[in-house]
């Protein structure tokens, strides 16, 4: 494949994303079929297989696309700040700000993984295996004090909790409503879980 080739694939996949996370937003996951998908995005379904042969393939690639699915082992990527606890909790604040600039898709996703929707749950584990091993394999390698006095699984299983908990805070109106700085207040709570997890010893 050609130079020019792969970047015209590459611009497709991306539209054909842009374009998944329209339609699964408004019709849900399961709303949402292969054949709308390509109508919406000019093809026909023989294409759309071409770029991504599933459904869950596609959803597995939009969350790549706005960073909720791991493609590195380094997380959380490196800060100017040498402290591991600002590093944390740097990390920590720019995934929780992603989530929330996409938020009516996360609901979504949840709503339907609760409603037992097969792909969305499929997903879902995926989600959340691969954002537990990643912090677990960057605290051992990079916290390994924390690693030692909590063990790296119990602290990553602790954190993706967290994540989940201040999603659910937002959707309930508990946190960042009345005009409140929700930036602000993310970064507040990944602080706070970074600190406590440096105090126990």
């Amino acid at each position: 494949m050609g130079t020019e080739e792969a970047a015209d694939g590459t611009t497709t996949r991306h539209r054909i994303r842009q374009i998944a996370l329209a339609l699964m937003s408004q019709r849900g996951v399961d709303g949402t079929s292969m054949r709308d998908l390509a109508s919406a995005a000019g093809l026909n379904v023989a294409s759309l297989y071409h770029y991504f042969p599933s459904k869950r393939e596609l959803l597995e690639s939009v969350l790549v696309e706005h960073g909720y699915l791991p493609i590195r082992s380094d997380w959380p990527m490196p800060s100017p700040d040498p402290s591991i606890e600002v590093q944390l909790a740097d990390w920590l604040t720019d995934m929780l700000t992603a989530m929330f600039q996409v938020e009516d898709f996360i609901r979504l996703m949840v709503g339907e993984a609760i409603r037992y929707e097969e792909t969305a749950r499929a997903v879902g584990f995926d989600l959340f295996t691969d954002f537990q091993t990643s912090i677990e394999l960057w605290i051992v390698q990079h916290w390994p004090d924390l690693h030692a006095r909590l063990g790296a699984g119990a602290v990553a299983r602790l954190l993706s909790a967290m994540v989940v908990g201040i999603f659910v805070e937002r959707a309930a109106g508990v946190m960042g409503s009345d005009g409140e700085d929700l930036n602000g207040l993310v970064r507040q709570r990944a602080g706070e879980a970074a600190k406590i997890l440096a105090a126990t010893g």
